[in-house]
C-alpha cells in the first residue's frame, strides 16, 4: 500500500512540473534584467507567475548585495497557458541605515 501511495505522489508531482516555467534572469541592457514566468491555475495562475517572477528577481538582486526595483511588469492570462508575467527590473544599491 505504501509503495502505491508513493507512486501516485511521485506521478502527481511529475505532472505538476509542466505547470510552471521560468526563463531565468537574463540581461536586456546594462544593469537591466528580465525574467518571464508562467503558471497554470493549479499553481496560482497570474498570481503564481507574479510570485515566481518576484522571487527570482529578488534572489538575483540579493546575491549581488542589492535590492530589486521593478521597471515594468506585464501580465496576461490564457485558459490553456495560465498566467504569464514578463518583468523587467534593475538591482539598486541598498542605502546605508542611519
Amino acid at each position: 500500500m505504501k509503495s502505491v501511495l508513493t507512486l501516485l505522489t511521485t506521478a502527481a508531482m511529475i505532472s505538476l512540473l509542466g505547470c510552471a516555467s521560468n526563463s531565468g534572469v537574463f540581461a536586456v541592457a546594462p544593469d537591466t534584467y528580465r525574467v518571464a514566468t508562467r503558471a497554470t491555475w493549479e499553481l496560482g495562475g497570474r498570481a503564481g507567475a507574479t510570485r515566481m517572477a518576484l522571487a527570482e528577481a529578488t534572489n538575483f538582486c540579493i546575491k549581488k548585495g542589492q535590492s530589486l526595483r521593478v521597471i515594468t511588469n506585464s501580465e496576461s492570462y490564457g485558459h490553456f497557458e495560465g498566467g504569464q508575467v514578463d518583468m523587467t527590473f534593475t538591482c539598486e544599491t541598498i542605502p546605508p541605515k542611519g
